[in-house]
Order: C-alpha cells, then structure tokens, then sequence
C-alpha cells in the first residue's frame, strides 16, 4: 500500500517537474531505495541540479534523515522532501534547523493517498498570526 502511494506521488511529481522545467535538456531519475523511499534526480545538460525525496509515514523519521538533507544542499542543489500530509508540518518545523545555511534551497510538500501535493508554508513563529492555512495548492 504505502509503495503505491509512493509511485503516485512520484508520477505526479515528474509531470509536475516536466511543467516546472519544460527545457528539452532537463532529464529526472525515479528510484526507489531500501527504505521504501521515493528518490528523483533532475539534471540539465547532464549535471544534477536537483534531487527530490518522497519519506513514506516513518521513513521521515529516522535519526539520520536531517543529515541526508544537508548531504543533498551541500552539493548546491535544490531539494524537495514530500512527505505524508499529516506529517508535512512536523517536517518542515524539522528542517528549520537547515535555515542557517539553505534558507531558500529546499521546499516541503504535503501528499495524500491519492499523490496530490501541497506545498508546505514557513512556520510561523508563537507571537505572529499564522495564515489560515499552511499550505499552498
């Protein structure tokens, strides 16, 4: 089940990314790793200018996934981590610890069981009014 969800996240992804980057030398790599994660690589003209991961409901989780980010923004690429709607917000407040070096590198989505995505907002601190909504279609 959850693989599945994986594969349609990752199909609306790709066609998303083919509308986001329509240039004839943009070309992504889906795989899929040991820990049921969904990886895509984006390259132009050959060279990775992007990697996007797609955390199932505990992939996210593990101990070592904040360093796996920070190995990506090290390389000067973009990265995107999707993970479940339910736990997009706990991501994003996750990697506010990247915000001191990769402010504006990397972005969040929400995905439901049916793949659609959501980006996910910058938290908003205690003392300020959050919008009404989190997230962004």
């Amino acid at each position: 089940m959850a693989d599945d969800v994986v594969f349609r996240v990752a199909k609306r992804r790709l066609q998303e990314i083919q509308e986001e980057l329509p240039h004839p030398d943009i070309a992504t790599h889906f795989s899929v790793d040991e820990g049921g994660r969904g990886l895509i690589d984006i390259f132009y003209q050959g060279a990775l200018i992007g990697q996007e991961i797609i955390e199932t409901a505990d992939s996210w989780k593990e101990k070592d996934r904040l360093f796996a980010y920070r190995e990506v923004l090290k390389k000067k690429i973009r990265l995107v981590v999707m993970a479940p709607r339910s736990e997009a917000m706990m991501v994003r407040y996750m990697m506010l610890e990247l915000n001191n070096w990769w402010l504006f590198y990397y972005m969040v989505y929400g995905y439901d069981t049916a793949g659609r995505l959501v980006r996910v907002l910058k938290p908003f601190p205690p003392d300020r009014k959050a919008p009404e909504t989190p997230y962004i279609s």
